[in-house]
């Protein structure tokens, strides 16, 4: 073998191969300035709530009221960046949502919680009425129970009335239980019926929630003024947790690209398979198997369980640069079991070619990102990978991801 075919060799050893990933979080509409906020959809459910429309809705109707009230700056990015003029909901449509509104017992809980500002907080809410039912379990005064008259038991759980399940007798602090939940026959309060109704009322949510998403976001994709412009081309695989086909309809990045990891809107509500709930719930709700409110049974049962990335058996020297790119995710703890399989991807990596890079809007976000990591991922590991330049920040605009995206797919050593 001569000299010149040896240093070819010598040069195609020294290159790896760069698989580009792409995982992205509601951050990712909101960078498009998609209505998809928890505030944008309860700021428009209030004004569908409130209205009767006998004729297509123009985005003013709908968005001047509540929308335009609670969340201004998101007004008006709207309207620079989408001909908001051409934009016409379905009266029939929207008076479809107000009529799931009026016996859905969770949007009437969650319209009068005021201290809700994103979806962690909603997740997070859900997780404290779970817990809080567990006053039900604990519940001992048989006596009570046969004449259905509380007293003291339930202050501090007036939420209960909200879903139907105690009213209240009089402003002395007397209490009664919803029938449907006694079970006199043993002088018991059947939490397990209770659970069953908070669950279907749960998924009408949830319904209601795709129909906001299907109805009147992805109305906006046609009038977008000016598509960014990313080249996805260079990315192998695409991973979201968005509900939001917006890659494909913005972009035109084929379907089969892209993971749904959290499920896909659908104009079939009976098909949607959307994940939205907990990451997980208390023992005592295990123990009354209170799993339709958590990610994982929603996941298995709406069959949405999508494989993330593929992790090695054991450590290896890893040949193939992956570059995992983070766009319009918290890294909170709610998609822990996710964020755990990124660093054990470069954990596993003796090569030391696999990275993170975490793009973020402002410093605010950047410090929330990096405290989120640390209350889930070892302190070591964060610091000795940001050490390493394996771990890396890059602050979130055109430029920025056109220069990351781009990066050359083979790199020298």
């Amino acid at each position: 073998m001569n000299a010149l075919v040896l240093k070819i060799v010598y040069l195609r050893k020294a290159f790896v191969n760069m698989a580009k990933i792409l995982i992205t979080g509601n951050g990712f509409d909101l960078f498009h300035h998609l209505p998809t906020k928890y505030q944008h959809f309860m700021s428009v459910m209030k004004t569908i709530e409130n209205n009767q429309f006998n004729k297509e809705v123009s985005f003013e109707d709908l968005f001047g009221l509540e929308f335009k009230i609670d969340s201004k700056y998101d007004y008006d990015a709207i309207i620079n960046n989408y001909n908001v003029e051409n934009i016409l909901f379905n009266h029939e449509k929207l008076n479809g949502i107000k009529e799931m509104l009026k016996d859905n017992l969770w949007y009437k809980y969650f319209s009068k919680v005021l201290e809700i500002d994103t979806w962690i907080d909603f997740e997070i809410e859900i997780e404290n009425i779970l817990n809080q039912l567990i006053i039900f379990d604990n519940f001992k005064n048989k006596k009570h129970i046969k004449k259905n008259m509380f007293s003291d038991e339930f202050i501090g759980f007036t939420d209960f009335e909200v879903f139907n399940i105690i009213s209240i007798v009089n402003h002395s602090g007397g209490f009664k239980m919803n029938d449907k939940y006694i079970n006199r026959r043993n002088s018991s309060i059947n939490i397990k019926i209770i659970l069953e109704d908070l669950a279907k009322s749960f998924e009408g949510f949830i319904i209601i929630f795709n129909r906001y998403l299907v109805d009147i976001v992805n109305v906006f994709y046609a009038q977008i003024k000016q598509k960014s412009v990313i080249d996805f081309d260079s990315i192998s695989k695409i991973y979201t947790f968005n509900y939001t086909p917006t890659i494909e309809n913005i972009y035109k990045v084929d379907k089969s690209k892209i993971v749904y990891l959290h499920g896909l809107i659908h104009e079939h509500s009976d098909k949607q398979n959307l994940v939205l709930g907990v990451s997980e719930v208390s023992e005592n709700m295990k123990v009354n198997k209170a799993y339709d409110f958590t990610k994982y049974y929603q996941k298995v049962i709406k069959k949405s369980n999508s494989k993330f990335v593929y992790i090695p058996d054991e450590k290896i020297y890893n040949n193939n640069e992956t570059v995992f790119y983070i766009i319009g995710h918290s890294l909170d703890k709610s998609d822990k079991g996710y964020i755990d399989d990124l660093f054990k991807f470069l954990d596993f990596d003796l090569g030391l070619n696999a990275k993170i890079c975490v793009f973020y809007y402002d410093l605010n976000d950047k410090e929330r990102k990096l405290k989120n990591l640390f209350s889930i991922i070892d302190k070591e590991i964060i610091v000795n990978m940001d050490k390493e330049e394996r771990l890396y920040f890059v602050l979130l605009n055109d430029k920025n991801i056109k220069k990351e995206f781009s990066r050359d797919l083979y790199e020298l050593k």
